[in-house]
């Protein structure tokens, strides 16, 4: 590429087929969720990128979509059933639901056409929650290069919380501050679901089929709020056991949303793409 996406704008502008930012609602299990595609330029059809965002969403990585459509990517952004003023009601795993629908929708025919889609190459990439989500994705065959960016692995948090009051406790105050852009849940019912199916949440138990397909995953150093220990270097280190031959991982010098990060994170996923 001559120029720079985190930077830089394409030099030259194709006037028939230009940038855009599209409309992308879609209905998942009877619910119509909010969603807008951002299109680069050219005729494509496009690798397209679905960048989940984490819970409850306040950052939902704008300024990688804008890099990634540079880059000449589709991006697409949705929230989940509950969130942000999609329909429905909120649920960890309405998450896992709602994720696998998004890839459903984009490998439409008529979807694909509309925003020139290329099927083959649909990416799932994922910040916290959604890293979790994008891993799940991959894990049952949705797609099959997926990065997790601070990925919060929810069954070990169901697991911590059904050991430790401390943890518990944590989690309620959390839970509670996140409620007000989510629609149809408590923190009480988050906790229970949480403790309820986190061996289902594990995303460790896709370990054989990830360790198959071409995965990033980053971490921050400074995540206090999900601890690399915990959510990062355990998958890691077991599909380094499996010998994953397209594995690529890093913790750098960042706290949970890479705030001081964003040019170092852009790059790191920009260099994974490329490769």
């Amino acid at each position: 590429m001559s120029y720079n996406p985190i930077y830089q704008d394409p030099p030259t502008v194709d006037l028939e087929h230009p940038a855009s930012m599209l409309d992308a609602r879609f209905e998942s299990h009877g619910a119509m969720l909010n969603g807008i595609m951002y299109t680069p330029q050219g005729a494509g059809p496009h690798p397209t990128i679905l960048l989940l965002h984490g819970f409850p969403g306040h950052e939902r990585n704008f300024d990688l979509a804008q890099i990634f459509r540079r880059a000449g990517y589709n991006v697409m952004v949705f929230h989940y059933r509950g969130a942000w003023g999609s329909k429905g009601d909120f649920a960890f795993s309405h998450v896992l639901q709602d994720s696998q629908q998004a890839v459903t929708y984009l490998s439409q025919p008529d979807i694909a056409e509309k925003y020139k889609v290329d099927t083959e190459r649909i990416i799932a990439i994922g910040h916290s929650m959604g890293g979790w989500s994008a891993l799940h994705l991959a894990g049952n065959g949705y797609v099959s290069k997926v990065a997790s960016l601070a990925g919060a692995n929810m069954g070990v948090w169901g697991e911590m919380v059904s050991d430790s009051p401390e943890a518990r406790a944590y989690s309620q105050d959390f839970f509670e501050a996140s409620l007000p852009p989510l629609h149809g849940v408590t923190a009480d019912m988050l906790l229970d679901e949480v403790v309820q199916y986190m061996d289902d949440f594990d995303y460790m138990r896709h370990v054989k089929t990830l360790s198959e397909l071409d995965v990033l995953m980053v971490a921050g150093q400074r995540d206090d709020g999900v601890p690399p220990s915990l959510h990062h270097t355990p998958l890691v280190t077991l599909l380094e056991k499996k010998n994953s031959p397209k594995l690529t991982h890093t913790i750098i010098d960042a706290d949970h949303g890479f705030n001081d990060k964003r040019i170092a994170l852009a790059q790191i996923i920009l260099d994974w793409l490329y490769s």
